[in-house]
């Protein structure tokens, strides 16, 4: 028996590769009803087709996180097809890297929009359900800029310390009411997306990643999508049943390390 077992969990963002697929995979396995929420259908689709191979329930519900209406219709559909809305995972999100200075009002707004927005959307039109059912597991994908960041990152830093002051005020508003919220922070993942944004800073991508991980992480392996997955997973559960309005780093101890001597 998995645990969320009979569980409905919306994975907003559970198509893309990386940190999206991670947590569509291990809540699947664990036993819950994955509605995957994308704008990517096609990657969707074959995700729900692979869960559904290892045995796993899922489905795919377009839904683009910017717009009110279809937010609120894909949660609206998920509740009537599947009758409950146990855990939502907003883990749909974009970046930027650029200087504050230098980033137009356009890329500026377009992060909001999907960033944070987004998650305040997902979350407004899941919470009335939650509360019907007076119980339910909110877990929101932020980052370790969270709390500290590197340079060309700040206006991205800015938006991931929004999802955690979001994510408390979730949990003290609604706590009362059985519904809890968690804010995950990953440090660098190796996926497709974080191999891009290395990219930028290195052609040789392979030694970039075991140079970062060996300097600056206390733990000297790359984190997987499905270590996300798990902690997500973990969260969502009756097992975290006293965990809620927490910040949780899961980065191999890179906000633990103050510095590499070598």
């Amino acid at each position: 028996m998995g645990r969320l077992d009979g569980k409905v969990a919306i994975v907003t963002g559970g198509g893309g590769p990386g940190i999206g697929q991670g947590i569509s995979r291990v809540l699947a396995r664990e036993g819950a009803h994955v509605v995957i929420l994308e704008i990517d259908l096609a990657a969707a689709e074959k995700v729900q087709y692979e869960l559904k191979a290892e045995g796993g329930r899922a489905s795919v519900i377009y839904a683009d996180v910017r717009q009110p209406a279809e937010v609120s219709s894909a949660i609206d559909r998920t509740v009537r097809e599947c009758e409950r809305l146990d855990v939502l995972v907003n883990s749909a999100g974009v970046g930027l890297v650029k200087a504050v200075a230098d980033a137009s009002e356009a890329e500026f707004d377009g992060l909001v929009s999907i960033d944070l927005r987004g998650i305040w959307l997902c979350c407004k039109y899941a919470i009335p359900w939650m509360q019907r059912q007076r119980n339910g597991a909110i877990v929101n994908i932020a980052s370790v800029h969270s709390r500290a960041t590197v340079p060309n990152f700040g206006i991205y830093a800015a938006l991931k310390s929004g999802v955690v002051g979001l994510t408390r005020g979730i949990a003290v508003q609604y706590g009362p009411e059985g519904i809890r919220a968690n804010a995950v922070c990953p440090g660098l993942v190796d996926s497709p997306q974080g191999r891009q944004i290395i990219a930028g800073y290195s052609s040789n991508v392979e030694g970039w990643l075991s140079a970062f991980v060996r300097r600056h992480q206390a733990l000297p392996r790359p984190i997987e999508p499905q270590d996300v997955g798990r902690l997500v997973a973990f969260l969502a559960s009756a097992e975290a049943g006293a965990i809620t309005g927490a910040e949780i780093p899961i980065d191999a101890g890179l906000w633990a390390k103050l510095y590499s001597a070598d």
